[in-house]
């Protein structure tokens, strides 16, 4: 099983979450959609305490779904994006969570690379640019470069695999590959037409700040 075709955090209600939830007891794909349901919610709600219980009860859910369909990539990633979401909302034991995270986004790479813009690939990206280094944990610069560069051969339209990769890229010091990549994300994304004068000249001194890097 694939699992459903859904949108990552599609608007949902709380009610609409509690009900899948109750299918999901005996529905993977109800699982499923109640996971996702609450990964919205955790991603909207403003009590950090709200948060934190909607991303541990997403989380359980889309571990039933990963247990009954091991071979689902959305499910993969739903558990992959709730542990983070948890993680982020629990921070003392934060690091304790990367494993999964890591383990599971992996999985959901393997059978649904193409999954949220390549979600799972941009997830590792996110993942080895973010945490601590060994020994405290698994942050990897050079992982981090390779797993955005993945996400772009699969989804390269979405900003957000050019932004991570330049963040990456400016970490690991290769200041003109970073540049060049910040310059192409610009100039696909135009501006309201108030501002287009001005959006053309940052753009135009960002592309000679590009040329400066290529000749040094």
């Amino acid at each position: 099983m694939k699992g459903p075709d859904l949108l990552i955090c599609a608007p949902c209600s709380r009610e609409e979450a509690r009900e899948w939830a109750a299918e999901g007891t005996g529905d993977a794909g109800a699982a499923i959609k109640a996971a996702n349901c609450y990964a919205f919610l955790a991603t909207k709600e403003k009590a950090k305490g709200l948060r934190l219980a909607d991303a541990k009860k997403g989380r359980q859910l889309a571990d039933s779904a990963v247990q009954r369909c091991p071979e689902s990539g959305m499910a993969h990633y739903l558990y992959a994006y709730l542990t983070g979401l948890e993680a982020e909302n629990d921070p003392l034991h934060g690091l304790e969570l990367v494993p999964v995270i890591e383990r599971e986004a992996r999985l959901a790479a393997e059978l649904s690379p193409s999954i949220d813009h390549a979600g799972p690939h941009r997830m590792l990206g996110e993942l080895y640019l973010r945490t601590p280094g060994m020994p405290i944990s698994i942050g990897d610069v050079e992982k981090a470069i390779a797993a955005y560069r993945r996400a772009l051969v699969i989804a390269p339209g979405f900003a957000e695999n050019r932004l991570g990769l330049t963040e990456a890229l400016l970490k690991a010091e290769e200041a003109t590959e970073a540049c060049t990549r910040l310059h192409e994300l610009l100039a696909e994304m135009p501006p309201a037409a108030e501002s287009e004068a001005t959006w053309r000249k940052a753009l135009d001194l960002l592309k000679r700040l590009c040329a400066t890097k290529n000749a040094e």
